[in-house]
């Protein structure tokens, strides 16, 4: 809201700078803290001198002097003289009162400017808002001039809404970094929830959208132009859920029990259950729907299995279901979210989409690779992709690449055995309904492990089960119902399919 009289913060900048403080006076909205900025306090016919000496002088709570490489660029500028108003202030005030605060749009030093008494602006405390500083740095800036108001530290309105205004780019390390400031933080719980769910609402919303994530028609007019379009899709639905995997990963590995993941579980709910929503359309624009909540899965999976959280595991991917209008009955997300899921009604898409990532190539250019016999298929596509997509959100868990694909190929394998599990629970001692218990989750590790190039990570499960017995730490977490022997025939059945979908061939 913006205020000509009454306590304000008063923002000064150049014109060139507008989009920044734009968000900047979104943020401040968001806080309901009152603002003046040129632009938006004049009102027609007034004299702008006299209105914004009135504004400094009588009623700035809090003065914000906004730096850029376009204020770098500017020899003369109104500014300056709102600065130097300002600066006449400031030696007025006594010291130790925060008062005139340097922000930054860009990596740019604050000017040295002199403010008297041998101080000089440079040596005053600054606000970085960009890069992946933006969310946490705007809300200690809103924290400050809450206390100048005599109010308490940051809403948790200017929170999300200082993650809506960060670039793209940024927003998966933003959502990082909150999490971590956040979840072992009970002061902070609903601020948390309330971020993780307007996340959620972005996602969904987004996926909803016809002219962004279409459901009815493929564009191109051939196969290679029809396939590039799905890829570019399957990518987008990637980018789409990365924040809140970034978030998600962090989650796994330290929310202390099942009540302090709520927040990701309702989103991984959510994610599913609207990949599973009945609807008319494209089978292979459909099938694209399972994308985020696939990744999701996998992401939980793996930070889980890493760390080791055995409970967390549980709760995520195990004691996370939806229910199943098809089966009609409700099904684990570890059974409801398998690789090849998003892409059962488009072979050739995950080839594309690995190529495209892993060598940068364009859609176009690799679809027509593909379809014209150029390239040879990957043996694992879909794991393969991943494996690429997933490793700078998991820079902090594993930081050497030995590591990161080691456990990578076990994450795997425990998914297997697990899906594997509830199989065989659904079968039953009926002997059709078990030749029918299969597991559908398989990737790279077959592979690596069959033709010699990574050691077998079923193998080595089973033999780390046999090793600890009874207290096996997934068996302590509740897993496969804390039965030993439920673990060994799961095990026997998954390795036997394990070798057989690392003997096959695209």
């Amino acid at each position: 809201m913006t205020s000509a009289e009454g306590e304000h913060v008063f923002i000064s900048y150049v014109k060139e700078d507008g989009a920044h403080v734009d968000k900047l006076c979104k943020i401040l909205e968001a806080a309901q803290i009152p603002y003046w900025r040129d632009r938006a306090s004049l009102a027609p016919g007034d004299n702008w001198k006299t209105e914004i000496r009135k504004a400094i002088r009588s009623g700035a709570l809090i003065f914000l002097a906004c730096f850029s490489e376009n204020t770098r660029a500017r020899t003369k500028s109104v500014m300056n003289e709102e600065l130097t108003l300002a600066i006449d202030e400031f030696r007025q005030i006594a010291p130790g009162v925060t008062w005139l605060i340097p922000v930054r749009f860009d990596d740019v030093p604050v000017p040295d400017w002199p403010l008297g008494a041998g101080r000089s602006l440079n040596d005053l405390n600054y606000v970085n808002l960009f890069g992946e500083d933006y969310a946490p740095q705007a809300a200690s800036l809103v924290a400050v001039i809450g206390r100048a108001m005599g109010t308490d530290g940051p809403d948790p309105a200017t929170t999300r809404a200082a993650v809506e205004e960060a670039a793209d780019a940024d927003r998966p390390m933003l959502l990082r970094r909150m999490t971590k400031e956040m979840l072992l933080d009970p002061s902070r719980r609903i601020e948390l929830d309330d971020l993780i769910a307007q996340e959620t609402k972005t996602i969904l919303t987004a996926m909803r959208d016809e002219g962004r994530f279409p459901t009815q028609a493929i564009n191109g007019t051939n196969t290679a132009e029809r396939t590039a379009h799905l890829a570019t899709i399957a990518a987008d639905y990637w980018k789409l859920v990365e924040p809140f995997c970034w978030s998600l990963q962090v989650a796994a590995r330290w929310a202390p029990n099942a009540a302090a993941l709520a927040p990701w579980t309702k989103t991984l709910r959510a994610l599913c259950a609207e990949a599973t929503e009945l609807k008319g359309g494209n089978t292979a624009l459909l099938a694209l729907r399972a994308t985020p909540i696939m990744v999701a899965t996998f992401v939980a999976a793996l930070a889980c299995t890493g760390e080791p959280r055995w409970d967390n595991f549980k709760t995520l991917v195990v004691d996370t279901s939806i229910f199943d209008k098809q089966l009609g009955r409700k099904i684990p997300l570890v059974e409801a979210a398998w690789p090849w899921l998003p892409f059962r009604d488009a072979d050739l898409v995950p080839h594309v989409v690995a190529r495209a990532a892993i060598h940068e190539d364009g859609n176009e250019a690799a679809a027509a690779a593909f379809v014209e016999g150029k390239l040879g298929k990957y043996y694992t596509p879909v794991a393969d992709w991943l494996h690429h997509i997933l490793r700078p959100m998991f820079d902090e868990q594993f930081p050497d690449d030995t590591t990161y694909t080691s456990e990578f190929d076990r994450a795997e394998a425990m998914m297997g055995i697990i899906s594997q599990d509830h199989e065989l629970v659904l079968a039953g001692d009926d002997p059709h309904r078990r030749s029918w218990a299969h597991s559908s989750w398989f990737g790279r590790s077959a592979w690596r492990s069959w033709n010699g190039t990574a050691t077998n990570p079923v193998t080595e499960i089973a033999q780390e089960k046999l090793a600890v017995g009874a207290g096996w730490a997934p068996l302590d977490a509740g897993l496969f119902g804390g039965d030993s022997e439920r673990v060994d025939k799961a095990i026997t059945a998954y390795a036997e399919d394990f070798a057989k979908v690392g003997r096959q061939r695209p």
